[in-house]
């Protein structure tokens, strides 16, 4: 027994080799990106910048990537999978960096669209590489363990962005992340060139079978839960930041520590949530994750003491990073494998567009109808994501 346990790890480190890379590479751009993004409302209105103008300049940029991400599995299949990787890592790199160097709001926000266009270039190619590096049975767990370097690098960066830019000054911090984006071309250059094959074929049930009725359903289905579910969670991630400093009158650090107390959460459920939906059906552990959401966050303005408010936060994130590894898996029961590259194509889509029309209507509602009311918004928006997801298939 203990033989064959050795060897099926070595098996694992043989087979997996661009799996191990890719989340080494993954835990350096997570790392950078956290330094920049929970916070970066806050620096925005250090430059000056209204709400609706921070809203603005986070909209663009997803609009940008929304452009790109359609046409993402094609471009994948003309230049490979590498070409894809470096180019995304080194716009984000270089625009960071000038960012850091900005001294306006509205210079930041001509550099912020890079980071949307690279996060069209990454996204789709590191989907497709890990779906095609697992197996229909195990894809939700690799996808829950390939997320952990989401929790794990939104741990630490955080409460460490905002401390920096406490003590030093915002420039610091963005310099760092910079640095770690190209860190993490090294691991990248090691990735061997083109996607690998999966051997043991497609579900001859899935519904795109049918042909592109049956395609384009399913396409239009899996974009519109993508959208509602990530404007609803950039609606509550745009506007928190803005409602602990204005409300409640939290310092950065403080603020920081709400985004590494969910992420930390995400460390000890990320594989569990793989798991139970490789194990008891992916559309019913989604389903379950979101229909307690609208009543957390109807909490939101109810509670007092900015503990509550961590506590509140740090479920609803919890509940939504549980879900995430069977949302990417369910492409495997939707779309054959020559489909996968459009399809996590469309899915980067849908979030692009999430993060683009969430800041707008969340800026929209803060600065309208109050500050709470972003988040039970949000609420109502993820209920209202349910029947399509549970259509899909």
């Amino acid at each position: 027994m203990l033989r064959r346990g050795i060897d099926k790890i070595g098996s694992f480190f043989n087979l997996e080799r661009n799996l191990l890379l890719l989340f080494s590479a993954g835990l350096s751009a997570v790392i950078a990106l956290q330094l920049i993004q929970p916070l970066f409302p806050v620096y925005l209105q250090s430059l000056d910048a209204s709400e609706i103008e921070i809203s603005l300049v986070i909209s663009f940029s997803s609009i940008a990537g929304t452009i790109l991400m359609l046409p993402a599995g094609h471009i994948m299949n003309r230049v490979g999978v590498k070409r894809m990787f470096l180019a995304g890592f080194l716009l984000w790199s270089v625009s960071t960096f000038f960012i850091a160097l900005a001294s306006n709001w509205r210079t930041v926000a001509a550099l912020y669209v890079f980071h949307g266009i690279a996060e069209a270039f990454v996204g789709p190619a590191r989907m497709t590489l890990i779906s095609s590096s697992s197996t229909p049975a195990t894809e939700a767990t690799v996808f829950g363990l390939m997320s952990l370097d989401w929790s794990i690098g939104g741990t630490v960066a955080p409460p460490l962005s905002g401390y920096l830019a406490e003590m030093v000054g915002w420039q610091v911090p963005l310099l760092a992340a910079s640095a770690a984006f190209l860190i993490g071309v090294i691991p990248v250059f090691r990735l061997e060139e083109g996607v690998p094959k999966r051997v043991y074929g497609e579900n001859p049930d899935s519904a795109v079978a049918g042909g592109f009725g049956s395609r384009s359903l399913a396409a239009f289905l899996y974009f519109m839960f993508g959208l509602l579910t990530n404007s609803a969670q950039s609606m509550v991630g745009t506007m928190l930041p803005l409602f602990l400093k204005n409300q409640l009158t939290l310092s950065t650090t403080v603020i920081g520590l709400f985004f590494t107390a969910a992420n930390l959460l995400g460390v000890l459920i990320q594989v569990p949530g793989g798991l139970l939906a490789d194990r008891y059906g992916k559309k019913r552990l989604i389903t379950l994750l979101l229909l307690p959401l609208p009543l957390v966050y109807g909490l939101w303005g109810v509670v007092d003491g900015w503990q509550a408010y961590l506590l509140i936060y740090v479920v609803s994130r919890g509940l939504l990073s549980m879900m995430g590894p069977a949302v990417l898996a369910i492409v495997s029961e939707v779309f054959s494998d020559e489909q996968k590259g459009s399809a996590f194509g469309v899915r980067m889509a849908s979030v692009r567009l999430g993060s683009a029309v969430g800041p707008l209507i969340g800026g929209y509602l803060y600065g309208s109808l109050g500050p709470v009311s972003p988040f039970t918004g949000a609420g109502v928006v993820l209920l209202f994501s349910i029947p399509f997801i549970y259509l899909l298939k």
